[in-house]
């Protein structure tokens, strides 16, 4: 495969052969955190709540909005969460011209497409997911399988969201390559099963991601920036090798 700036051909780090990629939405393909950050905060403003930005990575980003209304305790706790949600997706949408492409997002999708089948799996709900898919990013004719917040009954960390995916796809998680910019999503895809994971760092720390089980990281889905996992990929492949045939002598 050529253009991405790294190649799936030996499996991508494993001894597995990579059979479909599995991708994260916000964060990872899009820069939308500051419009989900801004809507929480209005959220917060609602109920007179305040939120340091360190509770916020811990306990809300990342998360779907329903799992975390009925399980972080705060002011808004034993109310409607279905009606605290549809104004945060009204808000979200009204907002959505705030939203960036990551750089190299779209064309690595196009070429991902050419040989392997894709999933995007997201914490958001299906009318936001399919406004980036196909407005924003222009490839939801290329995703085969999109898992949405209303798809799942427990969001990320658990796997349950990549796990149905990895199902649709009829691909086991181990045959996987997945991309995360979240702790959380990371955690997710390790518990799913997935071992070959590209942590972007657009709203984590490497060390965060690295922490929570991403084999490699990157600041974008640039040619550049993945160039250094293809190295690190065929120097994996190299050793391999050397090591099968000094078993065999």
């Amino acid at each position: 495969m050529t253009g991405t700036g790294f190649g799936l051909r030996n499996g991508f780090g494993t001894d597995a052969a990579c059979e479909a990629v599995l991708m994260d939405l916000d964060g990872t393909l899009v820069l939308s955190e500051d419009v989900h950050r801004r809507a929480w905060q209005a959220f917060f403003d609602t109920w007179g709540a305040h939120v340091t930005n360190a509770d916020y990575q811990q306990h809300y980003m990342g998360r779907r909005p329903s799992d975390v209304i009925t399980s972080v305790p705060g002011p808004w706790t034993g109310t409607d969460a279905a009606a605290a949600l549809a104004t945060m997706t009204a808000f979200t949408l009204e907002h959505a011209d705030g939203v960036k492409v990551v750089p190299g997002a779209t064309a690595l999708i196009r070429q991902l497409r050419m040989k392997y089948r894709l999933s995007v799996v997201t914490s958001a709900g299906a009318q936001w997911a399919q406004h980036l898919l196909k407005d924003v990013l222009g490839v939801r004719d290329l995703v085969d399988v999109v898992i949405t917040a209303e798809q799942i009954t427990r969001g990320k960390p658990s796997p349950e969201g990549y796990l149905r995916a990895c199902s649709a796809l009829r691909v086991p998680p181990e045959h996987c390559l997945a991309f995360e910019d979240s702790p959380s999503g990371v955690g997710a895809l390790v518990a799913a099963g997935v071992r070959d994971i590209v942590g972007v760092t657009t709203t984590a720390t490497a060390a965060d991601l690295t922490r929570a089980g991403a084999r490699w990281t990157v600041p974008d889905l640039t040619p550049r920036r993945l160039q250094h996992i293809r190295s690190s990929v065929s120097a994996k492949t190299a050793d391999r090798a050397s090591n099968d045939k000094e078993a065999q002598a």
